[in-house]
């Protein structure tokens, strides 16, 4: 079995290992005493894949929570830049950030204001690529590592709230405890998202200046 890099470990093998636990303690009958007794080699690594599918899973419903979340708040952090520039950005910082699209991208004429969300996200994209091709991109993935941390955990605690609230009698100090949980994972999500969205731009600003080359006289 290869490795996990860290994202997959952070936002897809931790979300899916809370969501089976969570359940598996509001339903023990799932997993018998005799199976965490006879615990094995093997029977760890089954774990490991079932929590890999159960992290899968729940980042559907993540995907969900991040949409609703993130609309609340007029679209993704990436995407104020392009309606409010200072909202993350100095405001110089801002000002040469079409000029270093134009020079890093060959994307001349980039209005933030004028372009569309779906441009935006291309560009964007494009900006994540030169970034990261320039070597600089390693807090950018740590940042997004814990941003789908706690995307993830904010789906698998609505999974495992969805479970205790079914559950008959409902244990409602469990609800209770479940909705703070959430609540302290989207407000950490959403700090995450920010400062990522915010490396993201400044990382691309410190890139160097590509040279121009230079025309053959004749």
């Amino acid at each position: 079995m290869r490795q996990f890099d860290f994202y997959e470990f952070t936002g897809i093998l931790v979300p899916g290992a809370a969501a089976l636990a969570g359940v598996l303690m509001l339903v023990p009958g799932l997993m018998p005493v005799s199976a965490v007794k006879d615990f094995s080699i093997g029977g760890f690594g089954l774990l490991v894949v079932l929590a890999y599918v159960a992290g899968h899973l729940v980042q559907a419903v993540g995907n969900l929570a991040e949409w609703l979340w993130w609309k609340a708040w007029g679209g993704m952090p990436t995407d104020w830049v392009r309606k409010n520039p200072t909202c993350l950005l100095a405001e110089s910082q801002a000002a040469v950030l079409p000029k270093a699209i134009a020079e890093q991208l060959k994307l001349p004429d980039v209005d933030l204001r004028a372009t569309s969300r779906e441009q935006w996200y291309s560009i964007t994209r494009q900006i994540s690529a030169a970034v990261d091709a320039a070597g600089r991109g390693s807090r950018i993935q740590t940042l997004n590592g814990n941003y789908g941390l706690n995307r993830g955990l904010v789906a698998a605690l609505a999974v495992v709230l969805v479970m205790a609230l079914i559950a008959t009698p409902a244990d409602w100090a469990v609800v209770g405890g479940l909705g703070v949980a959430i609540g302290l994972a989207l407000a950490r999500m959403h700090r995450f998202g920010k400062h990522q969205a915010r490396e993201l731009f400044v990382q691309f600003l410190q890139l160097p200046t590509r040279e121009q080359p230079s025309e053959k006289k004749v």
